[in-house]
C-alpha cells in the first residue's frame, strides 16, 4: 500500500541580509513606477501593486525565500518606500510650479499643505489610495510566501527507522566554505552599478537642492546605474541558485545520486530529525549535532528506501525533498558546476546543475572528485561593469539630448523683472498709503483700477498690525481662494530660488519693506498675480493683478514692482499700524480679516525674554466683545460673548505644554474650584506638536454646573500661549454653537457642544 502524505510545496530558504537589499531594490521599481506614473497625469495608486509585489519578490529573490522575518523587513520597507514616493511625485509637481529645487519642494510640502497650495483632499486620498492598492498587492504575496510556515511536533525516535534499502546511501553534505567565493561574487556583483548609481543620485539631489541647477545627465546616469543593479540580479540568479547547495546534501544508492532538501525534508512529519525549524535559517549539515545527523542519515535512508521500493508515489511531497537524478548524464562542466540532464518520466529529460561543494563527490566514478572550493567568478564583476558603463551612459546620452547637457528639464530660473515705471502715473491714496498707478488706468473707486483697452484689472488694499505670517497668509489667498477651480492650473513665487518667498525691499523713499510676489495661473491662459509689501510698523500694502490670455506676466510683474516702490506711509498710517504700549489695548477688534464672525483679534505684552524688543506685544484670538478685560498689567486678556469665557496669557516654563496646563489646573483648584470627583481628567498631550490640554467640571456660582478647558500651545522655545475656556451656558444666545466651532479653529481642538442652559436662560431674559 502507498504510503500516505500530505502535500507539501518545497520551502525556499531565507538570509534575511541579502532579502532586505532585494526587497529595497525592488521597492525602487515601485518608486519609479508611482512617479513616472503620477508625472503623466494619470492615478498612480495602482502602481501600489507593483511597489508591493516588486518588494516581496525581490526579497524572495535574493533571500531565497519569503518567512516571517522577510514579511515584516519588507513590510516596514514597503510602507517607508511608499510615502516616499508619494511625496517624491508631490515634490516634483511643486518644483515645477514653484520653479525650486526637488528637496527644497520635498520638505516644503508640509507647509504647502498647510497653506492649501496642496489641497488635503487630494494629498491624503491619493496617499491612502495607494497604500490601499499596495495592500492588495502585499497580502496575497505575504501569505504565499509563509504558507506552511508550521511545524508539527518532533516524532517519537523509533519512528524513524531505516526503510527497505538494500544498502545504506552514501551522503555527501555541502561544505558552505566552498560555495563562498561564488556567493560572493554573485552579491557583490550587484553592488558594481548600485553603488556609482546612489552616489550620482545624491550628487543630482545636492545640486538640485542649491542655487547652482544640476545637469540633467547626472540624474538619468544614477538611474541607468541602478537600473544595471538590477539587470545583475538576474544575471547572478542562476550562481545564486547553485549556492542553494549549502542546504542540501547528495547521496549515492543503488547507482542512482539523489539530491535532498534538509529543510523540505524536516518539515514532513515522520521523517523530521531536528527541532530546529529552519525558517529564518535554513538547515544545514554542518550546523546540526551528531544525534541530528544520525537521525537525518536514518530518514534520509527510509525516504531512498520507500521510493526506490515503489510505496511511494512518482510526484509526491517525499519526492521533491528527496529527488532522484535518475539516469544522470552529464553534458559538460565548469570551475562551478556539473551541468547534465536526469529522467523525468514519460520519456522527458531536465536539466540539472550540480554544484562542485560536495567533498568526495563526483556524479560519476571516472570523473575528477573537486579537492576545495570553487574559485571567485571574477566574469560577473566584468558584465557588472559592463553593465553599468553601457546603461548608464546610454541613460545619460538620451537625458542630455532631451534636455540639454546643463539644464534639469525644467524652466530656467529667470532673473527677477525690475520695476518699470509707466511714463505717466497718477497719486492714489488708500487708508493713509499714497502710491503711485498708471495714469492710463481707469478708477474704479475702493482701490479698484481697469486698463480700458486691455483684459487686465488691479485692487489695491490696506491691512495694519501684520507681522510676517500674516503677510505671507494673505500673498497665499489667491492659491486657496482658486485651487478648487476646475481651470486651475498651477502657481509661482517670483522669489522662488530665494530661502523665503517673501524678501527685502527698499522703496523710493528709502523706506524698507518686506515683498514678495505670486502668480496663479489657470489652463485658458489667464492669471491672477499678487504682490505684497510689509512695513517695519506692520502695516501690509497688497496689490493684485487679474490679467487676461493676451496680457504678459512679466510685463504686470514688472509695474507691480513699481506699484511697491512708490508706496508712502503717512504719518497718521504709521500710528495706525503700530503697536504701542499706549494703543494695544484699543486694538481688540473683530477678526473679520482672518474669515472669523464672532472671534476677536487682540494683543498682549510678550513675556520678559520672549523678544529682544523692550516692548513686544503677542496677538491672541478670543470672544469678541466690545469691553476685554487686560489683566496682570496687560499680560493676559479675557473676554466673554455669547456664553464662552475666554482667558488668554503667555506662560513661561522649562518644560512642555503639559507643565503649563498642569500649573493652570493648580492655579484654578487653589482659587477654590473643586472638581467632580467623577469627571476627573489628566492632562492630554500630544508631543508632536507641543500642545496640551485638560477639561475640569466643577460647580461655579450659585452651584452652577461649569466646564472649563484649560489648554496651551508652544509658540517658541520656552514661551507658552495659555488659555482657560470656560462655557457659561445659562448666558447662550443664537449665535453660541457658531462661536463654539470658531473656537474650536482657533485652539485647534474639537471643542463640545454643550447644550444650553434652557430654562436658566430663559428666566434671565
Amino acid at each position: 500500500m502507498a504510503e500516505l502524505e500530505a502535500p507539501m510545496e518545497v520551502k525556499k530558504k531565507e538570509n534575511v541580509i541579502a532579502g532586505t537589499v532585494g526587497a529595497f531594490l525592488g521597492s525602487l521599481i515601485g518608486v519609479a513606477c508611482i512617479v513616472l506614473v503620477g508625472q503623466m497625469g494619470y492615478v498612480a495608486s495602482i502602481c501600489g501593486l507593483v511597489m508591493a509585489v516588486c518588494a516581496l519578490k525581490g526579497y524572495e529573490l535574493l533571500g531565497g525565500g519569503l518567512g516571517k522575518p522577510g514579511a515584516a523587513v519588507s513590510s516596514a520597507l514597503i510602507l517607508v518606500m511608499t510615502w516616499l514616493a508619494h511625496q517624491l511625485d508631490w515634490a516634483i509637481s511643486a518644483s515645477s510650479a514653484l520653479e525650486t529645487g526637488i528637496l527644497e519642494a520635498f520638505r516644503a510640502i508640509p507647509y504647502l499643505r498647510e497653506v492649501g497650495a496642496i489641497e488635503a483632499r487630494s494629498y491624503w486620498g491619493g496617499l491612502a489610495m495607494l497604500y490601499l492598492f499596495t495592500l492588495a498587492g502585499a497580502v496575497p504575496t505575504v501569505l504565499a510566501g509563509l504558507r506552511g510556515d508550521s511545524m508539527p511536533d518532533l516524532p517519537p525516535a523509533s519512528a524513524a527507522s531505516p526503510g527497505e534499502t538494500a544498502e545504506a546511501p552514501v551522503l555527501y553534505p555541502c561544505d558552505r566554505r566552498w560555495t563562498k567565493p561564488l556567493r560572493l561574487s554573485a552579491s557583490l556583483s550587484m553592488l558594481v552599478g548600485l553603488v556609482p548609481g546612489i552616489v550620482l543620485l545624491l550628487l543630482w539631489m545636492g545640486k538640485a537642492n542649491s542655487a547652482e541647477e544640476p545637469p540633467f545627465w547626472w540624474l538619468a546616469a544614477a538611474l541607468g546605474c541602478i537600473g544595471s543593479a538590477f539587470v545583475m540580479m538576474f544575471a547572478a540568479w542562476p550562481s545564486l541558485r547553485l549556492c542553494d547547495a549549502d542546504f542540501q546534501v547528495l547521496a549515492r544508492s543503488g547507482g542512482t545520486v539523489w539530491k535532498i532538501h534538509l529543510s523540505t525534508l524536516n518539515m514532513m512529519d515522520t521523517y523530521r530529525f531536528t527541532r530546529k525549524r529552519g525558517s529564518v535559517q535554513a538547515l544545514r549539515w554542518e550546523k546540526l549535532s551528531g544525534e541530528e545527523q544520525d537521525r537525518a542519515r536514518v530518514s534520509i535512508a527510509r525516504a531512498i528506501g520507500l521510493l526506490q521500493s515503489g510505496q511511494v508515489m512518482s510526484g509526491s511531497a517525499l519526492s521533491r525533498a528527496v529527488m532522484p537524478l535518475t539516469d544522470l548524464e552529464i553534458t559538460g562542466e565548469d570551475s562551478w558546476r556539473w551541468k547534465g540532464t536526469y529522467s523525468a518520466g514519460n520519456g522527458r529529460r531536465k536539466k540539472v546543475s550540480i554544484a562542485r561543494a560536495f567533498p568526495g563527490f563526483a556524479p560519476t566514478q571516472d570523473m575528477e572528485r573537486p579537492d576545495g572550493p570553487v574559485p571567485w567568478r571574477w566574469s560577473m564583476f566584468v558584465v557588472a561593469l559592463a553593465a553599468a558603463l553601457a546603461l548608464g551612459t546610454a541613460a545619460a546620452v538620451a537625458g542630455a539630448g532631451a534636455f540639454g547637457e546643463s539644464g534639469s528639464g525644467a524652466p530656467k530660473k529667470q532673473e527677477p523683472p525690475v520695476a518699470r515705471a509707466p511714463e505717466s502715473t497718477e497719486t492714489y491714496t488708500v487708508d493713509g498709503v499714497s502710491f503711485r498707478m498708471d495714469s492710463t488706468l481707469v478708477p474704479d473707486g475702493n482701490g479698484e483700477f481697469s486698463d480700458p483697452d486691455r483684459e487686465l484689472r488691479y485692487t489695491v488694499s490696506v491691512d495694519f498690525g501684520q507681522d510676517l505670517d500674516g503677510a505671507k497668509n494673505i500673498l497665499l489667498e489667491p492659491i486657496g481662494e482658486n485651487r478648487l477651480k476646475s481651470d486651475f492650473d498651477s502657481f509661482s513665487f517670483l522669489y522662488a530660488q530665494e530661502e523665503d518667498v517673501i524678501v527685502p525691499m527698499t522703496a523710493a523713499d528709502g523706506a524698507s519693506y518686506q515683498h514678495g510676489l505670486l502668480s496663479v495661473y489657470f489652463t485658458g491662459g489667464s492669471a491672477v498675480q499678487r504682490a505684497v509689501a510689509l512695513s517695519e510698523n506692520g502695516v501690509l500694502f497688497t496689490v493684485t493683478a487679474v490679467r487676461g490670455k493676451g496680457v504678459e506676466e512679466a510685463a504686470v510683474n514688472a509695474a507691480l514692482l513699481s506699484v511697491l516702490e512708490s508706496v508712502q506711509i503717512s504719518g497718521e498710517a504709521r500710528t495706525m499700524g503700530r503697536i504701542t504700549g499706549e494703543n494695544y489695548q484699543s486694538l481688540f477688534h473683530l477678526a473679520e480679516e482672518d474669515g472669523y464672525a464672532l472671534i476677536g483679534r487682540g494683543y498682549i505684552r510678550a513675556p520678559e525674554g520672549m523678544s529682544d524688543d523692550s516692548e513686544a506685544f503677542v496677538d491672541v484670538y478670543l470672544p469678541y466683545s466690545e469691553s476685554p478685560e487686560f489683566l496682570e498689567d496687560g499680560y493676559a486678556v479675557r473676554s466673554a460673548a455669547h456664553g464662552m469665557d475666554v482667558t488668554v496669557t503667555m506662560a513661561h516654563t522649562g518644560g512642555n505644554a503639559a507643565a503649563v496646563v498642569d500649573e493652570a489646573y493648580a492655579a484654578l483648584t487653589a482659587s477654590g474650584v473643586e472638581p467632580y470627583e467623577d469627571e476627573e481628567t489628566q492632562t492630554q498631550y500630544v508631543e508632536e506638536y507641543d500642545i496640551a490640554f485638560r477639561q475640569v467640571i466643577y460647580l461655579g456660582e450659585e452651584d452652577t454646573p461649569r466646564l472649563t478647558i484649560l489648554y496651551a500651545d508652544r509658540k517658541q522655545e520656552g514661551y507658552y500661549l495659555s488659555a482657560r475656556i470656560t462655557y457659561l451656558l445659562e448666558q447662550t444666545d443664537d449665535d453660541y454653537p457658531l462661536l463654539v466651532e470658531e473656537l474650536g479653529d482657533v485652539f485647534a481642538l474639537s471643542l463640545p457642544a454643550l447644550d444650553p442652559f434652557e430654562e436658566q436662560r430663559d428666566e434671565t431674559d
